[in-house]
């Protein structure tokens, strides 16, 4: 079929080597930023291991529920997040398939998606001769697995708690006395650099498949070309403000908002002149510090159309423009159709013509975005056209083409008088 995205995840990261999920572990807040990272960030995650004899069931646990009897705004934001669906249906109805069929490329989809190797059913394994084998993981807990990104996956390596500096100012946790503190927390400026996002929102551009010289994700490195980039403003400013864990981002209609700012207004010089009716409608980003979108999974539709004295729009007047990356896997290779995405503090300006009609009363003009076109659209109906997808996985898959089709919203819109 040529569009199994978690293949292409193998074929387009070639560099991309996946480690023995019982390899050792040494991050310490004492290394350089780089060498932190790169032992925190381990393709998978390495087992934790047994727990130390002194911890409660809820200090040993990994599940989110367990962090959240103590830590309960922070539990209480990531299940509205997008990183608590990162195993929804779409990608687990793939990886179902791949985990029997491919555990290499399964078990790497699952290094961003749910990260931790208790969360992973199958283990790597290195032979003497250096052949890599997969068996079955006695850790694999099935639960934890589908609850995606967890707060251990970001803040737990062999059961030592690591986070953020506490915040100036009066402590605004207050845990009773006598609550179990799981040995407390190593704390580094770390977890506050764009850098600790860096491995799952971005291929290196060094070592990956690139579409018309860019890499499919290439999030931290626009950033880093930035204007935000370049005054050091990260990405858990704008993505978790006060530290709140809900990494709000395209799906959030209100938090685009903020982001972007539209306007829409008609040429009257020209149409005073005898001249066609013109609308311009410019999309400015002004706050967002990567392209907008950065992936080619949204797109993002400015319309414009004539209405008449009902409020009901003309036939055949309505018009659009996509700003979006439109890149599509077919026949066996990437091709791109178009890049229309807005740098970081720049504008689409989209001119619209019409011919006047007595009928016209009003232009609407409006602006659309749906955050999942990519997968609705081209995805998920041609991965569903495979032939040999099992009952489980196809079901699942087609949950996610029903729900894809459910977050598009209207991010503006005006009606404007023709006098």
């Amino acid at each position: 079929m040529g569009l199994l995205l978690l293949f292409l995840i193998i074929w387009l990261y070639p560099s991309l080597r996946l480690k023995d999920s019982r390899a050792p572990f040494s991050p310490s807040i004492n290394q350089s930023m780089e060498d932190f990272f790169k032992a925190y960030w381990q393709r998978p995650i390495s087992l934790q291991g047994p727990a130390p004899t002194a911890f409660t069931e809820i200090e040993a646990s990994f599940r989110p529920e367990a962090c959240g009897s103590c830590h309960k705004q922070q539990y209480q934001d990531w299940r509205e997040s997008l990183h608590s669906k990162a195993m929804g249906p779409g990608p687990w109805g793939q990886i179902i398939d791949l985990t029997r069929n491919s555990p290499e490329e399964a078990v790497l989809c699952m290094t961003c998606h749910a990260p931790l190797s208790e969360q992973i059913p199958v283990i790597a394994k290195i032979t003497d001769g250096g052949k890599k084998t997969y068996a079955k993981n006695p850790d694999f807990d099935s639960k934890l697995q589908l609850q995606g990104i967890t707060c251990a996956a970001c803040h737990v390596r062999q059961h030592q708690r690591f986070g953020p500096p506490k915040v100036e100012g009066p402590d605004p946790n207050k845990y009773p006395s006598g609550t179990p503190n799981h040995g407390g927390v190593q704390r580094t400026p770390y977890f506050e650099k764009p850098e600790f996002c860096r491995d799952c929102h971005q291929f290196d551009p060094e070592n990956t498949v690139l579409v018309n010289g860019k890499p499919i994700q290439d999030t931290y490195r626009e950033w880093k070309n930035s204007p935000w980039g370049q005054a050091e403003a990260g990405c858990q400013g704008c993505h978790m403000p006060n530290r709140r864990h809900f990494w709000k981002g395209i799906h959030d209609a209100e938090w685009v908002k903020d982001g972007v700012r539209i306007e829409a207004t008609i040429k009257r010089a020209a149409l005073e002149a005898g001249g066609p009716l013109e609308l311009v409608v410019e999309v400015t980003s002004s706050a967002v510090g990567h392209k907008f979108p950065t992936y080619l999974t949204p797109k993002v539709f400015v319309r414009a159309a004539l209405l008449g004295g009902t409020g009901k729009t003309l036939p055949g007047t309505q018009q659009e423009r996509t700003i979006g990356w439109d890149a599509r896997f077919e026949s066996g290779e990437w091709r791109e159709y178009f890049d229309t995405r807005i740098p970081p503090g720049g504008k689409s300006r989209q001119t619209f013509r019409w011919t006047l009609r007595s009928q016209a009363k009003k232009i609407r003009a409006w602006v659309e975005v749906h955050p999942d076109h990519f997968y609705h659209v081209h995805f998920y109906p041609a991965y569903l056209r495979g032939e040999n997808l099992s009952p489980e996985g196809r079901k699942l898959v087609k949950q996610a083409l029903q729900d894809s089709g459910r977050t598009s919203y209207i991010l503006f819109e005006k009606i404007i008088p023709l006098d």
